[in-house]
């Protein structure tokens, strides 16, 4: 990463519409491997958009790069101290140590809405997912072809 460029995550904020558009752009703006490797399925950009606004998250940090958000967090809170957490880089910003910048602001903000542990599940060949969890000492288990990824938070 260009030393110029901040990459630093900060909370996204505003109302849900407004986060759901930021989402949508975002999801548009990732490639078909990286989509793969996210969602764990081949999707077009009305998919994206569908899902990006059937989201419900209850925290969104981002990287802005270039005047957009190009990195995502997602928190998803499921109660008794536990919740779901989705990544995206886009394509043009991976290998730059933004996924990793964010996780860990993203599980920093996880234990302040009292997380205890937190989930991610993922594709088995998204091999950079697999070494930011691997850092941070995540329980994880292969399930149909997939990963699930556990940690712990306390």
């Amino acid at each position: 990463m260009a030393a110029d460029i901040p990459a630093t995550p900060s909370l996204l904020r505003g109302p849900l519409a407004a986060l759901q558009d930021t989402l949508s752009r975002h999801y548009r703006r990732l490639g078909a491997l990286s989509r793969m490797l996210r969602f764990r399925v081949a999707a077009s950009d009305s998919w994206m958009d569908r899902q990006a606004h059937r989201a419900r998250p209850d925290r969104v940090l981002g990287i802005q790069i270039d005047g957009d958000v190009r990195a995502v967090l997602e928190l998803y809170g499921l109660g008794d101290g536990h919740a779901e957490i989705g990544l995206s880089v886009e394509d043009a910003y991976q290998n730059r140590g933004l996924g990793r910048t964010l996780f860990r602001a993203g599980l920093r903000a996880a234990r302040e809405m009292g997380v205890e542990t937190a989930d991610l599940f993922f594709s088995q060949s998204n091999t950079a997912i697999m070494k930011i969890v691997s850092e941070v000492g995540a329980e994880i288990r292969d399930q149909q072809g997939d990963r699930w990824a556990s940690i712990r938070l306390l």
